[in-house]
This record gives structure tokens, sequence and C-alpha cells, in this order.
């Protein structure tokens, strides 16, 4: 009798553990090295924005007249140390219960500016949406300098009067470069994090990421 108790009693028990681990969810926190995330913000906008718009008015001049090499500019305004110091981290909760720090997986690297833009480099996708807004540049900067748009806090624009159908245009492929710009940033963050990029973690991120992106345009770069 006691050998059949202790028979129904154990699986019983190894069941109701295993419904409790199954059911508790798990706490990472995605840290977020905000002023990194401006930096490679820039430092993309500059080498992709910046650039093309060099190489297109470039075009235009005299073919006889001797061009003369630019002086390189430097990749990064901060200087890092080995493990940056990070003034201004947020962080982001995936999911909760139990905490578990992923923290060192993130800056094991070095410089996380550099690292964040070199995934960036790596997604097709994004390195387009880039080349896109270089080619409209012109017309955007019109738009911004006349008040027809603003940059918002989500880092997208924000119509403030009437656009021309042309204009029109270039607003809404405008804003769905800089969608895919952002959704890159965030898939990046969770990466450096040791995360899968599943949609529920970038989501997580994204607001985040907009608000960095905003926060460059707003200063102009």
């Amino acid at each position: 009798m006691e050998k059949l108790a202790s028979n129904i009693i154990k699986p019983l028990v190894l069941s109701i553990c295993f419904l409790v681990v199954s059911c508790a969810t798990i706490t990472v926190n995605v840290y977020f090295p905000a002023e990194e995330v401006r930096d490679a913000y820039s430092s993309l906008e500059e080498e992709f924005l910046e650039q093309d718009a060099e190489d297109n008015s470039t075009t235009d001049q005299a073919p006889d007249k001797q061009t003369v090499s630019p002086t390189p500019k430097p990749q990064s305004k901060n200087v890092y140390p080995d493990k940056p110091a990070l003034s201004e981290t947020k962080v982001v909760v995936i999911k909760r219960e139990i905490s578990l720090d992923f923290s060192n997986y993130a800056w094991a690297q070095g410089n996380i500016s550099q690292q964040i833009a070199q995934k960036i480099r790596a997604m097709p996708k994004v390195i387009n949406a880039y080349k896109s807004r270089a080619k409209r540049q012109g017309v955007i900067d019109q738009m911004l300098s006349q008040k027809k748009v603003v940059e918002g806090s989500q880092g997208l624009l924000v119509q403030k009067t009437s656009l021309t159908p042309s204009e029109t245009q270039a607003f809404n492929a405008e804003n769905s470069d800089r969608k895919t710009i952002i959704q890159g940033m965030a898939r990046a963050i969770v990466e450096i994090n040791n995360l899968d990029p599943t949609p529920e973690n970038i989501n997580k991120v994204l607001p985040e990421a907009a608000r960095q992106f905003a926060s460059v345009r707003r200063s102009g770069g």
C-alpha cells in the first residue's frame, strides 16, 4: 500500500513542478545604450546621406576641374574605454517574474557604437532606405525649412500644412524609409544583447529606438 502511494505521489509532484516551471515567465533586461545609439545613427546619416549628397553634387561639376580629396572625417565623436560607461542606459523589460542579466554579452566586444553600425550595414533593406532618403534629401530639407513638415517625437515627419502631390509622395516615402531604419536599429539592439530578434523582442525596443532617432534628427544629425 505504501509503495502504491509512493508511485502515485511521485509523478504527481513531478507534474506539479513541471507546470510551475513552464508557467513561469522570464524577465530579460535589454540594455539600451542611448548615447551609443545616437552616435551610431549620426555616423550612418553622415555616411549615407551626406556622402551621397556630395557625390550627386560632384557629378554636376565641370569635368576639367581638379577634384581634391576631402579630409577624412572621424567615425565617432566619442572616445570609448574598453567597457563604455553608460551614462544614459535604458532598460527594456521583455518579460516578467525571473530576472536574467545579459548585460555582459552586450559590452563584451568593446565599442558599442561601432557594433551597432556594423550590424546596420549588414542589413540591405536598411541601407537601401538610407540611400533612398539621400536622393530626396533636398526636397525634405526644403519642406522642413518652409515649416510644411516638422520632426516628430517618434522619428517620423509630421505634416503641418497642405502639401503638393509630389511633396506628399516624398513625405510618405521618407517616413516609410525612416520606419525601416528604426526597425533595423531595434533589431541591432536586441542582437547586441545576445537575444533572438523575434518580433516580440524587437517591438519592445522599438519605441526607444524611435525616440533616439528623433533626437538625432531634431539636433540636425
